[in-house]
C-alpha cells in the first residue's frame, strides 16, 4: 500500500479557530494583537474561512480517483494547522511506499527549508523505513502550464500587459532557482499568447531581511502608461487569501486609485488539468 502526502501551509475552517492558527503559525509564542486584528478582518472579507480549504479537498478527491488503480491512500497534511505535518507521518508507519508533495508550482529551498526538513525530522522520530520520496516543483509537468493557459485565455482579448506575480521569499537560503522559475514561466507563457508587453514581480516582502525582489509595486508608474494589467498569480496554484487580500484587496485598491485598471487570472486550483499535472508527476517517481 502506497501513501501519498499532500503538503500546504494550512488555514482554519473557522474564524473562531483563528487564535489557534496563528499561535501555530508563532510556533505556540505569543501572537501580536495587530497580527491578529489584520488576519481576523481578512478572515472577515471572505465569511471566516479561506476558499483554499475547499479547494485543497478537492484536489484530493480527484487524485483519489485518478490514482486508485495504484493503491495509494490519498491524505493532507498542513505545516500550521491540522493535521500536522507529523501527526500524518506518525500514522504512515504501515505504508510500504511514502511519497509527499508540497503544493506548490515550482521548486524553492524555502519549501526545502519549510516542509521537507520537519518531513524527514518526522520520519526519524517514528522510524519510519518506508520507501520514501518528497517532491519539490511541478516545473518539470507540461500540464502545468496547460492549466495556466486555460485560465489565461479568457483573458487573452484585453490590451493590458501580463503582470506575472509571485509571493515574495526571504532569502535566508538562495532562491535564485525559484526565481528563474519564475522568469521562464513569464517569458514562456507570454510567447504563448504573442504578449510582447510582460513583467515579473513579487509581493508580500516582510518587515526585517533580506526578500526577493523586484516588488510589483516597482511597477505601478509604469502601468500608468498602459491604465490598465493582467494581474496572473504564477507563484501559486490555488485561490487563498493571500492571493484574494494582497492583491485583489490591497493591490488593486492602489492601482485603481492611479486610474489603472486591475484584472486578475484565476489560479488553476482544482481543474483537472492540474490535477493530471500532479498525478503525472507522482506516477513517473513511483
Amino acid at each position: 500500500m502506497r501513501r501519498l502526502i499532500l503538503l500546504s501551509y494550512g488555514s482554519p475552517e473557522s474564524i473562531e479557530d483563528l487564535g489557534e492558527y496563528l499561535s501555530m503559525v508563532f510556533y505556540g509564542n505569543p501572537v501580536p494583537e495587530k497580527v491578529y486584528n489584520e488576519n481576523k478582518k481578512k478572515y472577515e472579507l471572505y465569511n471566516g474561512k479561506s476558499p483554499s480549504n475547499d479547494i485543497l479537498k478537492c484536489i484530493e478527491n480527484k487524485l483519489k480517483k485518478a490514482l486508485s488503480e495504484y493503491n495509494f491512500d490519498v491524505t493532507q497534511a498542513y505545516k500550521h494547522w491540522k493535521p500536522g505535518i507529523e501527526t500524518i507521518i506518525e500514522e504512515s508507519k504501515d505504508f510500504e511506499e511514502i511519497l509527499a508533495i508540497p503544493l506548490f508550482p515550482f521548486s524553492t529551498n524555502n519549501v526545502k527549508n519549510s516542509y521537507e526538513k520537519p518531513f524527514n525530522g518526522a520520519l526519524n522520530k517514528y522510524g519510519i523505513r518506508s520507501n520514501v520520496k518528497f517532491l519539490n516543483g511541478l516545473e518539470d509537468q507540461e500540464l502545468l502550464y496547460s492549466a495556466w493557459i486555460e485560465k489565461i485565455s479568457s483573458h487573452m482579448y484585453n490590451n493590458s500587459p501580463f503582470l506575472f506575480v509571485a509571493h515574495s521569499l526571504p532569502l535566508y537560503s538562495d532562491e535564485s532557482t525559484y526565481k528563474n522559475l519564475i522568469i521562464n514561466a513569464a517569458e514562456r507563457l507570454s510567447k504563448t499568447f504573442l504578449k510582447d508587453e510582460y513583467f515579473y514581480g513579487f509581493y508580500s516582502q516582510g518587515e526585517h531581511g533580506k526578500w526577493l525582489y523586484p516588488s510589483i509595486y516597482d511597477y505601478i508608474y509604469k502601468l500608468k502608461e498602459y491604465k490598465s494589467v493582467t494581474v496572473i498569480p504564477i507563484g501559486f496554484i490555488y485561490e487563498h487569501l493571500e492571493i484574494l487580500y494582497d492583491l485583489d484587496v490591497e493591490f488593486r485598491e492602489k492601482l485603481e486609485s492611479l486610474n489603472i485598471s486591475y484584472d486578475r487570472v484565476e489560479t488553476p486550483s482544482c481543474s483537472d488539468t492540474l490535477v493530471m499535472a500532479i498525478r503525472n508527476k507522482i506516477l513517473s517517481n513511483l
